[in-house]
């Protein structure tokens, strides 16, 4: 089963909604919005590239939307998270029972919060959701 590589379309909405600036995404949801005819008005399957912007020929136009990685995510997420003097570090890893669990503790300790998924990218989006829903990320004011 192939890996996923890069946050869904979805995904990628919901953290603007949330007013993160993904302008520093490493890669893009693409597809045509607009036919090469004046009245077609079809829109094409997204595709993922390399590149935000593409030459166009007529009226065909494309729209694009960043998308992030797993590395993309971890480079946004804090390393420590202070609370009331306690400072909890970031911790990525596998269970036992197959899902994955990126979480901010204390050594061995209980976590101060947790997020478990099925894959690492998507345990990373949860988290990202969490630390910028709780002021641990700057988001555009």
């Amino acid at each position: 089963m192939k890996s996923k590589q890069v946050l869904s379309v979805e995904q990628m909405k919901h953290l603007q909604e949330l007013r993160l600036d993904t302008s520093d995404a490493s890669m893009y949801w693409a597809r045509v919005s607009h036919g090469i005819r004046i009245d077609d008005k079809s829109k094409g399957k997204w595709f993922l590239s390399l590149h935000k912007a593409f030459q166009t020929c007529g009226f065909m136009s494309y729209e694009s939307i960043p998308t992030y990685t797993l590395q993309d995510i971890l480079g946004k997420l804090p390393r420590y998270i202070n609370d009331f003097g306690a400072k909890y570090k970031l911790h990525i890893e596998s269970t036992f029972a197959g899902p994955w669990r990126i979480s901010y503790q204390i050594g061995i300790c209980e976590p101060f919060v947790s997020k478990l998924a099925e894959n690492p990218l998507n345990a990373a989006y949860e988290m990202l959701c969490w630390c910028i829903e709780n002021g641990c990320i700057k988001t555009k004011e």
